[in-house]
């Protein structure tokens, strides 16, 4: 701990807080929602969600915040345990060079990934904590020098990362993957060492594995089915092929098209398949330079090869689960390698800095463009249920309906900005398509911001509405219902 009090810490500290409130600072003034973070503002206690998905150390975080969800405390939290988990990175691979740290510093900050994960604050600090928790786990096992500290702290980590959000499994798995990479190539790969690891991975897992299960039956919950984690275990194991290839294909995904993240409309699929490339130049003059054994150069690339497996771990224990930006957190250690390996003093390095310049400006572009796309999905929302609630305000016990949802594409001049943004949560809708969770968003959305109660019209008469449209208003009465028409916006 003294080693982290160190003024030189501090500083860089600091310059993470500072330039993370910059990049993010929108997330602090302006109303930037989604469905999620709609339904749960402000106050949120309704964890059995989490627990249904086998993340019971949210309800813990839960209960020491007083289940309160207050943006700017859970965003500084946030901030402090990204900056945390960066010195963390910084030290273990013994990265000297100011300006090697400098573009860690802003591949965190900056990295969509992490902006997404930011979006979602009522959970920001939970998701966080299992980022930090999963390194922390790592660290200390090869920093400690005393066995205690080595083996059940790292254990401890392990079980608090995944007791968070299970699908940092495979970020646990990488970052160790790349630091016994990084040893590798610096001869000072200890095998034996990285197999204790690996047992204490593997114990914690299961250790996680049992409290869940425990979990839920104190809390007389069901395991929930969504992205079939209801069948985490046994049922997974014979699907390994499948999911084999599953890995490869999904590394396609995240880095050269628009399906996790979008790639294509500020080119950052040219760049980094050229930074991929860069990569695989590197990893080979530094074998050449530092003279790496030929049983080492070929786990080296037993490691490549099978590296968009390691990046996937996770749907290898989820059965279906889903790759999405959230769950993307392992693809930030690529970048983070690229980094490091070009601090060995070869040509090509200044092409490679001129490339991750050009990408964290594409990042931070994305992220821009998906507060502002956040922001004007929300003004529009906004404005028109103004015009509605206003319009009916002597008439609240009239029922209200909403359908259909914004298209910002109609928007000419805003178009753009929809293309340049990250997806994923920035191209939703506000108010789910299904009925139950649209209703509850809507209920909810009026009563924060008018401070009304109004009725919702019953699933029947939405699904009548939701048929029997024939007007091009955006506001109108169907059986004395009102309607909020957004098919019509």
């Amino acid at each position: 701990m003294k080693k982290f009090l160190k003024k030189d810490n501090l500083l860089w500290l600091g310059i993470i807080f500072f330039i993370l409130i910059i990049v993010h600072f929108p997330l602090l003034t302006k109303n930037i929602i989604g469905a999620d973070i709609l339904l749960n503002n402000y106050y949120y206690e309704g964890y059995s969600w989490e627990l249904s998905l086998g993340r019971f150390g949210l309800l813990l975080v839960g209960f020491i915040k007083g289940f309160l969800s207050v943006p700017y405390m859970d965003l500084f939290i946030s901030f402090l345990l990204i900056g945390m988990s960066i010195l963390l990175i910084i030290d273990l691979f013994e990265i000297k060079k100011t300006i090697t740290k400098i573009l860690c510093i802003i591949l965190f900050s900056l990295s969509p990934i992490v902006s997404a994960t930011l979006l979602f604050h009522y959970c920001a600090i939970g998701y966080f904590l299992a980022f930090f928790t999963g390194i922390f786990s790592i660290y200390i096992f090869y920093k400690a020098k005393n066995k205690y500290l080595k083996y059940m702290v790292s254990l401890l980590a392990i079980i608090i990362s995944l007791s968070m959000y299970q699908a940092y499994f495979s970020l646990i798995i990488t970052f160790f993957v790349i630091y016994n990479l990084y040893l590798l190539l610096n001869n000072k790969i200890n095998y034996k060492e990285a197999f204790k690891y690996l047992l204490i991975f593997i114990l914690g897992v299961i250790l996680y594995f049992i409290m869940m299960k425990l979990t839920l039956v104190i809390f007389d919950i069901n395991m929930a089915n969504y992205s079939n984690a209801n069948k985490i275990g046994i049922d997974t194991i014979f699907k390994f092929p499948s999911k084999f290839v599953d890995s490869y294909i999904l590394f396609y995904k995240f880095f050269f098209t628009d399906k996790i993240v979008k790639n294509t409309y500020v080119y950052n699929h040219i760049i980094n398949l050229l930074l991929l490339i860069i990569l695989l130049i590197n990893l080979t003059l530094i074998v050449y330079k530092n003279k790496v054994s030929i049983s080492n150069i070929i786990m080296g690339i037993l490691i490549i090869v099978l590296l968009p497996v390691f990046l996937n771990s996770v749907i290898f224990v989820i059965n279906d689960a889903k790759l999405q930006l959230l769950m993307s957190t392992s693809y930030l250690f690529i970048f983070l390698l690229i980094i490091i390996l070009n601090e060995y003093e070869f040509k090509i390095k200044y092409l490679t800095l001129f490339l991750l310049i050009i990408l964290f400006r594409n990042y931070l572009i994305q992220d821009q463009a998906s507060y502002v796309s956040l922001e004007n999905s929300f003004n529009k929302y906004k404005t028109i249920i103004d015009s509605s609630i206003l319009k009916n305000v002597n008439d609240l016990d009239k029922k209200f309906v909403i359908i259909g949802k914004i298209n910002d594409k109609k928007d000419n001049s805003l178009a753009k900005i929809y293309d340049l943004n990250y997806g994923y949560i920035c191209d939703d809708n506000i108010f789910w398509d299904e009925y139950n969770l649209r209703k509850l968003a809507f209920l909810r959305f009026v009563y924060e911001y008018y401070g009304l109660e109004i009725n919702f019209a019953l699933e029947d008469e939405y699904n009548y509405i939701l048929n029997n449209r024939n007007t091009d208003d955006i506001l109108y009465s169907i059986n004395d219902i009102n309607v909020i028409d957004f098919y019509n916006y």
